[in-house]
């Protein structure tokens, strides 16, 4: 068969079909997974077509521009998002030099790391490079610039190595609802002369990695809720087998666990904050999608977590509003997940978490009975 009856073969269909009979894969799988609640089942196909749209965007894009552009809140809600972090991502070409610019606004941390491979796959993504808040150079007036590139120095900018893909920056906002996000500028310093037509044989390969990836990370992030169900209404550190898969920030020690209450039920988290960079506690739905965390309160840090004189923190999350501090509104969900994260601590508290009767709750924050 010759290569131009490939191409017309993949031109009448064959791509598209394989695609799609994935997409109708992963949506099954989802479905065998979920629990029976209607509310669960319907989030889990909206979170396969929430992946489907994100992992087409940079095939049904045009040709990278020489300025990639950040787009606010168009981010996968995957594996629990962090609501206090914004995130941007850009498509890298390696060998290629950027340069990012930018203004620290109102953000108390910041973290840009460059990545290969992907989500999903055998290798997993793997952090090639990482600077954060210790590191990033900045001016009297917050401003920084950041050169990334093949002959890069580590430490001082983020040196790409050959399978380097991914470009994505943490960007913490303790306040989310009212603080400044940074201005962010990712420049291509090698930009392509002008942009060539669509590649027919590129869409496709394209086209059958999406495919592959949307599988493959829905199946990943599943096994991640089963593990966590294993323990539920436990915080324990992440199986490192997990995170090796999908590494983020290297400063960062992550905890998880999965709650499941009733109506009249409260699950109460336990913490003693160690001196640390930052931290935060969050839940999220059973697929680990973060919640509207701009509409509900769903998260607390550092910045906004009320202590008592001990120090010690008290989470409550619950289905309705008990009258007590720290409360995290499960926005109509009987059930989901829970991600602790410990940036720079000096040592890692031990946490605990029971179920209570709401009832039991006392509304100044005490101790439950």
């Amino acid at each position: 068969m010759t290569e131009q009856d490939t191409a017309l073969r993949r031109a009448n269909g064959e791509v598209w079909d394989a695609f799609c009979e994935r997409l109708k894969r992963t949506g099954h799988a989802v479905l065998a997974a979920a629990p029976a609640d209607p509310l669960d089942r319907a989030e889990g196909l909206r979170y396969v077509a929430r992946l489907a749209r994100g992992f087409l965007r940079d095939v049904v894009a045009d040709p990278q521009p020489a300025r990639l552009p950040f787009v606010q809140g168009e981010f996968l809600k995957i594996g629990l998002d962090n609501p206090d972090y914004a995130y941007f991502g850009a498509k890298l070409v390696a060998g290629k030099r950027y340069v990012l610019r930018g203004h620290l606004g109102d953000a108390a941390r910041i973290g840009f790391g460059i990545y290969s491979g992907a989500l999903g796959t055998p290798t997993g993504l793997v952090c090639d490079g990482y600077l954060d808040s210790e590191n990033v150079p900045l001016d009297e007036e917050g401003r920084f610039e950041i050169r990334i590139g093949p002959d890069e120095d580590p430490g001082k900018g983020l040196r790409t190595g050959p399978g380097t893909n991914n470009f994505n920056s943490r960007i913490t906002l303790l306040h989310r609802a009212t603080d400044r996000l940074p201005e962010l500028e990712l420049v291509c310093l090698d930009p392509a002369a002008r942009p060539p037509p669509l590649d027919p044989e590129a869409f496709a390969l394209g086209l059958g990695r999406v495919g592959a990836v949307l599988e493959g990370t829905v199946a990943q992030f599943l096994g991640w809720t089963k593990s966590f169900e294993a323990h539920r209404h436990e915080i324990r550190e992440i199986d490192p087998a997990l995170s090796a898969s999908a590494q983020g920030d290297p400063r960062t020690r992550y905890f998880y666990g999965y709650w499941e209450i009733g109506e009249d039920e409260a699950f109460v988290v336990d913490l003693v904050p160690p001196r640390c960079d930052y931290w935060n506690l969050q839940i999220g739905n059973h697929w680990l999608e973060s919640f509207d965390f701009m509409q509900f309160h769903t998260h607390v840090n550092a910045a906004t977590a009320i202590a008592d004189d001990a120090g010690r923190v008290r989470v409550v999350i619950a289905r309705r509003d008990p009258g007590v501090p720290n409360w995290l509104d499960t926005a109509g969900h009987a059930r989901g997940g829970l991600a602790l994260r410990w940036v720079g601590a000096e040592s890692i508290p031990h946490t605990t978490g029971r179920v209570v009767p709401l009832r039991a709750l006392d509304p100044n924050g005490g101790a439950t009975r």
